[in-house]
């Protein structure tokens, strides 16, 4: 075999090899939407995507801020992973964060009824409890109220929260994030 053709056979066999351990997610968090998939929900073009990852002891989390010409209409990814040698799972996270958050609003809501009007109490149910919202990956609940919050999904080992800006009512972030959801789930 010539030289050459080795270097060749080589390169192809270490490229998919390489390949081949490569993992499915891809370690830039603002690959995970287009500045199409944004604008189609926020009405403006990204101005600037810009990719963070911050230290975190337990996890791999990767974030991107997708900047809009109306600042306020920007949105924030975050994804929370599974840290290569780590024990901690982000799935287990995931369940402590729900399940302490649902418990909280439980007791806390036992609580204000005895000390509050009906009314005064249903706002506060409402906008602390982390509500669900189905069809998005193993699960997904809202948290927040209309002035802030985020969608959560959980997607195997993995969860993201999602964040979108601007003065919309609750349902409509909700609704804008779940359409943002979708196609970035497909590619986690």
């Amino acid at each position: 075999m010539k030289p050459a053709a080795i270097a060749a056979f080589l390169l192809a066999t270490s490229a998919a090899a390489a390949g081949a351990a490569a993992p499915t997610f891809k370690s830039d968090p603002c690959s995970l939407l287009t500045g199409k998939e944004v604008e189609s929900v926020q009405k403006e073009k990204v101005a600037s995507a810009k990719a963070s990852e911050p230290s975190r002891d337990r996890f791999a989390v990767s974030q991107c801020f997708y900047t809009l010409p109306t600042f306020s209409e920007s949105v924030s990814l975050e994804v929370t992973r599974h840290r290569p040698g780590a024990s901690d799972s982000p799935r287990d996270q995931w369940k402590q964060m729900f399940a302490r958050a649902m418990e909280k609003a439980s007791e806390r809501e036992q609580e204000e009824e005895r000390e509050a009007g009906e009314a005064t109490q249903r706002a506060r149910e409402t906008a602390a409890k982390p509500r669900p919202v189905s069809g998005l990956g193993d699960e997904a609940y809202w948290v927040g109220t209309s002035l802030g919050g985020g969608l959560y999904v959980l997607k195997g080992d993995a969860y993201v929260r999602l964040s979108v800006g601007g003065p919309d009512p609750e349902n409509v972030k909700v609704e804008k994030l779940t359409k943002l959801a979708r196609p970035l789930l497909r590619r986690l």
